[in-house]
């Protein structure tokens, strides 16, 4: 591993560990906070948070497991344990997401006294350590799923600790207790839609789909775009892990290509493949096309066609 990209992992451990401190911490608070004013929302987003860090640290282990070296047994390594640990996320936070649904259909005919002035005080600490999460996650979070994981969780966390803080005020000045349900609502709702886009994340990637942003015609079409190419076919293009994507495929040339122009033209599509679409782990297969051989179009057509 070079050490620029030993630096960039080394700093989003660091990230990563700073915000399941900061999650732990409001988690923490929230709970004693739910316990002293008697709310839902207050528990709810505490329950939504404390998921959040122990996420965290599910992402930041897969993190450093994933740069062990590879072995004959994983020949790519163990970069998928990223994947895994954000599926496990995403199947946490629906299953905390049930939890609340029961819990907040229970009271909702006959809501407890809410203490609104504790509340709204434990909400804006809460809010001011998921905006901190959201600082320190949003640049890695366009490159890398496990802190697009995080990310999604701290911006998630940040609008429920926001709802908890207007809904604090509005039970606080208006005496209405039950908001607290529909504030637990609110969050359950920013839960669930980031719980599915999580897991849709990593399905989308163990199912070795295309890259999201990478057509696979796209690429066809600049492969072809090289001198020498006059085709290409069984192309495959999945996604390892975060920003590490694959590809396979078979190159077809003319007949009288030599061996060290097929490794100049091979060289020159995964340059180009590198370039343009950031696939920076290619195995093409060259083909050698004899103009004069009959194709297969032109023997399955029927006589005097």
């Amino acid at each position: 591993m070079s050490m620029r990209v030993h630096s960039r992992r080394l700093s989003l451990e660091r990230r990563l560990a700073a915000a399941i401190v900061l999650a732990g911490g409001a988690a923490a608070l929230e709970i004693v906070g739910s316990w002293l004013s008697g709310s839902l929302a207050l528990l709810s987003d505490a329950g939504h948070v404390g998921t959040d860090a122990l996420a965290l640290g599910l992402s930041l282990a897969a993190l450093r497991a994933s740069v062990r070296p590879h072995t004959p047994k994983h020949s790519f390594g163990f970069h998928r344990l990223e994947v895994l640990a954000a599926l496990l996320n995403g199947l946490l936070l629906i299953g905390l997401a049930a939890y609340l649904i029961v819990t907040a259909y229970g009271r909702l005919p006959s809501p407890p006294l809410v203490e609104g002035g504790t509340m709204f005080v434990v909400g804006l600490s809460g809010l001011a350590a998921n905006a901190t999460m959201i600082v320190l996650l949003r640049d890695w979070a366009k490159t890398n799923i496990n802190a697009r994981g995080a990310f999604l969780h701290a911006y998630g966390d940040t609008l429920g600790s926001a709802g908890v803080v207007v809904g604090a005020a509005a039970i606080h000045l208006t005496g209405t207790a039950v908001l607290d349900v529909f504030i637990t609502l609110f969050i359950v709702g920013l839960i669930v839609f980031s719980a599915v886009r999580l897991v849709r994340d990593g399905v989308h990637i163990l199912l070795e789909a295309s890259p999201a942003g990478i057509r696979p015609r796209d690429v066809a079409d600049a492969i072809l775009a090289v001198p020498g190419v006059k085709g290409v076919h069984d192309l495959h293009i999945w996604t390892v892990t975060s920003g590490l994507y694959a590809l396979t495929g078979h190159l077809s040339v003319t007949g009288e290509t030599t061996v060290d122009r097929a490794s100049a033209i091979v060289a020159l599509v995964e340059d180009r493949l590198l370039e343009r679409f950031g696939i920076a782990h290619t195995t093409l297969q060259v083909d050698s096309l004899q103009e004069e051989m009959i194709s297969p179009a032109d023997i399955a057509r029927e006589p005097g066609v």
